[in-house]
């Protein structure tokens, strides 16, 4: 299964508590040219000097088919041209992103974890934009996160203690 999460929902930490069941796809080797020396950090996300790779989204995609097959929960990023792509080729996904409420706690998320001032301008300044364009997808199962909560609260062994 796709999940297909908003930045700041808590993908890496999932992927990283339970690596038998999700593994984070992250899309920046595919979507930019990385410099070998680029900064793949928080820091290095939205980065205005990124450079689109050719084929972007397709070659995204088809690396997700390829993954499909290990059996893992696919964890990639809510980004807008993977996520018609997919709907294109019939791959189901579920979106999972905040109830609009949550704006300033996820700001404050993307400050503490040492996102860029760019970053943030884009999934805090964008906000509404994004979550009409989720809330409009109707291909997508929708999975709506409280405020306070990450993945980690609704998916995975997590919810099993």
């Amino acid at each position: 299964m796709i999940f297909a999460a908003y930045a700041g929902t808590g993908k890496t930490a999932l992927a990283k508590n339970c690596p038998e069941e999700f593994a984070d796809f992250v899309c920046m080797p595919y979507k930019y040219i990385l410099p070998e020396d680029g900064d793949k950090s928080e820091a290095g996300k939205a980065n205005p000097d990124n450079v689109l790779r050719d084929g972007w989204p397709g070659n995204y995609v088809g690396a997700i088919q390829k993954e499909m097959s290990r059996g893992k929960h696919l964890l990639i990023p809510t980004d807008l041209l993977a996520l018609a792509l997919l709907r294109a080729k019939n791959i189901p996904y579920i979106i999972c992103y905040p109830k609009r409420e949550a704006r300033e706690e996820y700001s404050r998320r993307f400050v503490e974890r040492g996102n860029t001032a760019e970053f943030i301008d884009i999934f805090i300044g964008g906000w509404d934009c994004f979550l009409d364009a989720f809330e409009r997808d109707d291909f997508g199962t929708h999975l709506i996160l409280e405020p306070t909560a990450f993945l980690s609260d609704v998916l995975g062994k997590s919810q099993e203690k």
